[in-house]
């Protein structure tokens, strides 16, 4: 019996160790199979990757450039091709797909596509800038010239003593003279930059113009608008609208009617005052004219406020030569003056008035004066407190429909991968 066993283990020992050689063996295979499909793979996702990132260069380059880009490989190190290529999907939408192509032992030509998806953000608010200008004229910055929020000319800033940047300036051309010669003695906290790309002015207020038919309030010779801010509730103010200055009204728009989209547009000139409790935007076709101060029912430098106003000119916002003006004036809100300036009427000869406080953002096509000076002295009109509403910083706080202008790089808004995992066979 003992020469049986011994035998018998024998023989179960040598089918166990078989069995286990035999699946070792096919384990072994697999393995190499799987390294293989998994280096296939991972090459096709690479060319694909590699095309994505060949096609950004391009597209970056010049981002006119729609046609297909293609590559192929040949080498011990390297097989396969990708072809990229852009296309639009919206007129401020475009997607890069790149597409694989490797040839793989075991199932034939693999192929991954990577897609970069782009959005080109053609309505940056112009209410972003603190202060903005197409040509400063001959307009200096001077000693006691502090500005909160950014600062950008597509022309030159001209500086003559130690004004306060709080922000980044910049400028198309140059400063005159450089910073820190001469007479340019600028603080800038955040630095400056020139020779950057212009920021173009919209043509026209077309877009205005199309949300005044379309919600909004339009009117057809002058106004006069006077905001009133209703009850101790929020946004429920109203702005009342006449054809003279002290005729009935014509018109009682309610701020808080969701009907209504927050545009009162004026063909002939507009002249605005009052204390806003909403969201609005007043512009006009010809020149907006500051009767008197222009105030927000909630200040935002005292605590929270969702009041926000848009003065938006065809041509220029003029702070009025009158009475209630000759003794300071205050103005809340984002100016535009879209072919003119935000200016005085009479700067020159109406006489001391004091201090023209804003709070908000000025965007003018040319630098307008709001006074004269002797050095430090003011001689007539307005010395300047101007400063930036912090809230404008948020590109998607902005008055109702404010302008707004493009850029001519595009933003990658989302980038997508395709990628297999190799199952064993």
């Amino acid at each position: 019996m003992g020469g049986r066993a011994s035998i018998l283990l024998v023989m179960g020992f040598a089918f166990v160790l078989g069995y286990v050689s035999m699946n070792l063996n096919k384990f072994a295979t697999e393995a190499v199979g799987n390294m293989t499909g998994y280096f296939e793979n991972s090459a096709s996702h690479n060319l694909a990757l590699a095309g994505a990132n060949a096609g950004l260069a391009k597209f970056y380059q010049d981002t006119t450039w729609h046609s297909a880009i293609t590559q192929s490989f040949n080498t011990n190190s390297m097989r396969g091709s990708f072809t990229a290529q852009v296309v639009n999907l919206t007129a401020n939408k475009a997607m890069l797909r790149s597409i694989s192509s490797y040839p793989s032992s075991a199932w034939g030509d693999l192929h991954d596509t990577v897609e970069v998806y782009f959005n080109r953000t053609s309505q940056n608010s112009f209410s972003l800038f603190a202060w903005m200008t197409n040509f400063e004229g001959n307009v200096f910055w001077i000693d006691q010239d502090t500005v909160w929020g950014r600062v950008h000319s597509n022309g030159a800033l001209h500086v003559n003593g130690k004004p306060v940047f709080m922000q980044k300036a910049t400028t198309v051309k140059q400063f005159d003279p450089k910073p820190g010669t001469g007479t340019n003695k600028a603080i800038f906290k955040e630095g400056y930059e020139t020779g950057v790309a212009t920021i173009g002015f919209p043509t026209d207020l077309s877009e205005i113009v199309s949300a005044s038919t379309s919600g909004g309030k339009k009117y057809p010779g002058e106004i006069w608008v006077t905001l009133s801010p209703g009850t101790s509730a929020d946004g429920d103010g109203k702005a009342y609208v006449r054809s003279t200055k002290t005729g009935p009204i014509i018109d009682s728009v309610s701020l808080s009617d969701p009907t209504f989209n927050g545009v009162i547009l004026g063909e002939q000139n507009v002249n605005i005052q009052g204390t806003l409790d909403g969201a609005l935007t007043v512009s006009s076709l010809k020149s907006v004219w500051i009767q008197d101060d222009v105030l927000y029912e909630s200040n935002p430098l005292a605590g929270s406020s969702n009041d926000i106003l848009g003065l938006v000119a065809n041509q220029n916002v003029t702070v009025a030569d009158n009475v209630p003006n000759k003794t300071n004036c205050v103005v809340q809100g984002a100016i535009f003056a879209r072919s003119g300036s935000f200016l005085a009427e009479n700067y020159n000869t109406r006489g001391l008035c004091g201090t023209l406080q804003l709070l908000g953002s000025i965007v003018q096509d040319t630098r307008g004066a709001v006074g004269t000076f002797s050095g430090s002295t003011l001689n007539s009109g307005f010395s300047k407190r101007y400063r930036f509403d912090p809230r404008l910083q948020d590109p998607a706080f902005r008055p109702p429909y404010f302008p707004g202008y493009g850029v001519k790089t595009y933003a990658i808004t989302n980038w997508w991968e395709s990628y297999r995992v190799p199952r064993p066979s």
